[in-house]
């Protein structure tokens, strides 16, 4: 293929993205949100002014903002300030940060290493959080409906009960419990729901995801300990985020450890400093040394 044949199939997929994916059926098709939106006078974040949101807003009163719509109250916005501080960092043996800094001692930029991170956020590390908010959320709608706000001790407890004994049946385990640290209690959970109670915001998500604790603890006989997120994913189901939203907050919270962790890892200007002074302990289980036939 020579060179005019390339050029002339670039020109094609620059025809199509610019047209052909603007057209569906002879009509063009437009893409909307309902986020944000710009002109001549500045941005527009759902409704207000960037501008003004600058003077008036916190970060975690703008974060709510955008995710649900509307601005939350003080007490709401304290809350979720709480919880972002609770995301940012858990020291070196964290895999997030473990992985960020691994990077960056290899020479990538900044926002390579932090989205190496990022990426590195899933199901066994950081992300039991939304997993937990729909166990939590479809087990608080499978109850009947109350006259009042809030379901009775002895509901949330029958409820936790049915719940622990499917999981120990089943032999799977709950998100958002178990810790390789805290044995005992995990003292970020402990805090935030400490302060969830004092804002008057400690509802039957996290009263169930407590229940549920306790019925592990009783039906094995040693504690389980409910974990940030799933501590995370219970006060943000009270708040009325939705599961798929939860790892939203995290993945907030902890980008500002890793810039920090990979802004310091830069500074040391020493390759691969840190995979150096990181070894990983490694036991080759493959075939002895041979020669080829």
């Amino acid at each position: 293929m020579d060179r005019s044949e390339s050029l002339l199939g670039f020109r094609r997929r620059v025809w199509w993205f610019r047209f052909g994916c603007a057209h569906r059926g002879g009509r063009r098709v437009s893409i909307s949100t309902a986020i944000s939106g710009i002109d001549s006078e500045g941005v527009v974040i759902r409704g207000y002014s960037l501008t003004e949101l600058m003077a008036k807003a916190s970060f975690a009163e703008v974060l709510y903002l955008v995710l649900r719509g509307e601005l939350p109250d003080r007490k709401t916005a304290r809350l979720i300030d709480a919880i972002l501080v609770s995301a940012v960092d858990h020291g070196l043996n964290a895999p997030s940060i473990h992985i960020a800094r691994a990077s960056a001692s290899c020479g990538v930029p900044l926002s390579t290493a932090v989205a190496a991170g990022i990426a590195s956020i899933g199901t066994n590390h950081g992300g039991a959080g939304e997993a937990c908010a729909r166990f939590l959320q479809e087990a608080i709608v499978s109850l009947p409906e109350t006259a009042s706000e809030k379901r009775s001790d002895s509901l949330l407890q029958s409820l936790a009960e049915k719940l622990v004994a499917r999981s120990l049946d089943s032999g799977k385990n709950l998100p958002g419990y178990g810790h390789r640290v805290y044995k005992e209690s995990d003292p970020r959970s402990a805090a935030l729901f400490k302060l969830a109670k004092e804002l008057g915001l400690y509802g039957d998500h996290s009263r169930l995801a407590i229940q549920v604790a306790e019925a592990m603890h009783s039906a094995k006989g040693k504690p389980l300990v409910l974990n940030v997120d799933g501590a995370q994913a219970a006060i943000l189901s009270d708040l009325g985020f939705s599961w798929k939203q939860v790892q939203t907050l995290f993945i907030v919270g902890r980008s500002l450890g890793l810039c920090a962790h990979v802004a310091e890892e830069l500074e040391s200007a020493v390759p691969l400093g840190y995979i150096k002074a990181a070894p990983v302990a490694a036991e080759y289980s493959g075939q002895p040394s041979r020669s080829m036939p």
